[in-house]
């Protein structure tokens, strides 16, 4: 256990290295040199650096865990059914529940971000490398190390689902962020695969970046319905389909 912890600690500590040349670009470009182009282009160089170095050093192993190579294909495809679901429905819980109105300043500071993602760095940034580097830390880093400490599952996958939430900074993003990485949490515990988990990451921003908010109030209780049934159905797909707990379980009682 302390071989694991200590493994752990200097992955993240690899990790929060690596991000600090996005935090630097952040700070020069946009404090110093007052240019946003900088800072978006090495705010993304810091995300390129975290995935290339994970998974060309293999820190982080991109392999399927107990998926089949028959399995890949429906895996990927309930993956982005799971994604698209659960954007939908938060946008419309949110919309349902009027969270401009309970959260106005925050809300309002939120559209103005989304407004910025424009350039290529920005789409990139958002959609692409951001979500890696973020499953990378929160799933293939602090999840696995808990899980590999003993730490039991539902526990580790509500800590790094909570640390994920508190990171994006936002009260209004609170509960949806942290449902969402119970939800990614729960993948990587099943399936033994960061792959799903990148793949619902992915896809997820990248439909955030192109849809525009529900705006019908009268569709909201239909699509909230509709939406919750497919995301359900894409669980209980997973649900069914894999159980990488017990191989976890088995590697972990032979090694001891």
């Amino acid at each position: 256990m302390k071989e694991e912890l200590w493994r752990t600690v200097k992955l993240f500590l690899l990790w929060c290295l690596l991000f600090s040349v996005s935090v630097i670009g952040i700070i020069v470009g946009k404090r110093i040199l007052k240019n946003d182009e900088i800072m978006n282009w090495t705010i993304l160089l810091g995300y390129m650096l975290i995935a290339i170095v994970f998974f060309g050093k293999s820190y982080v192993k991109l392999s399927f865990g107990c998926i089949k190579r028959r399995m890949i294909w429906p895996v990927i495809g309930m993956s982005v059914l799971v994604a698209a679901s659960y954007l939908f429905f938060e946008i419309s819980f949110y919309s349902l529940i009027d969270i401009d109105h309970l959260f106005p300043k925050e809300s309002k500071e939120l559209r103005e971000v989304d407004q910025l993602i424009s350039g290529i760095a920005e789409i990139l940034s958002f959609c692409i490398f951001g979500p890696i580097a973020e499953e990378i830390c929160f799933r293939g880093i602090l999840l696995d190390g808990l899980l590999k400490m003993r730490c039991r599952p539902w526990i580790a996958i509500l800590i790094t689902a909570l640390a994920f939430s508190l990171v994006h900074g936002y009260a209004v993003k609170l509960v949806g962020t942290l449902l969402f990485g119970i939800i990614v949490g729960w993948l990587y515990w099943r399936t033994g695969s960061i792959i799903p988990c990148l793949i619902i990451h992915i896809v997820n921003n990248s439909i955030a970046c192109i849809i525009h908010l529900i705006s019908q109030p009268t569709n909201l209780i239909v699509i909230l319905i509709v939406c919750l049934l497919s995301l359900s159905y894409g669980l209980w797909w997973f649900w069914r389909k894999f159980n990488f707990a017990d191989e976890f379980n088995q590697t972990i009682n032979t090694n001891q």
